[in-house]
């Protein structure tokens, strides 16, 4: 297993990519604070998949997905709109 890590270090190691972290420390507000890294990579779906593998196996595991980077790729706008 990695070493734990925390989670702004993660974002920067891993930019780019989807994570999945056990964690090991939150903040009073329960944020994640720090983790270990388990699984990183550009493929979404085979990232979750390792992580609920993972959680089977280890069942009192407390887990964060994520994306590592900016969610919008730059150069792109996005407008939102209220109905």
């Amino acid at each position: 297993m990695r070493d734990d890590l925390k989670i702004s270090e993660i974002e920067e190691q891993c930019n780019g990519q989807w994570v999945v972290v056990e964690i090991t420390k939150r903040d009073r507000y329960r944020n994640p604070l720090r983790g270990r890294l388990l699984f990183n990579g550009s493929d979404q779906r085979k990232i979750y998949q390792n992580g609920r593998l993972y959680r089977e196996a280890h069942p009192g595991a407390e887990l964060y997905s994520f994306y590592a980077g900016d969610p919008i790729p730059q150069g792109i706008g996005v407008m939102f709109a209220k109905e």
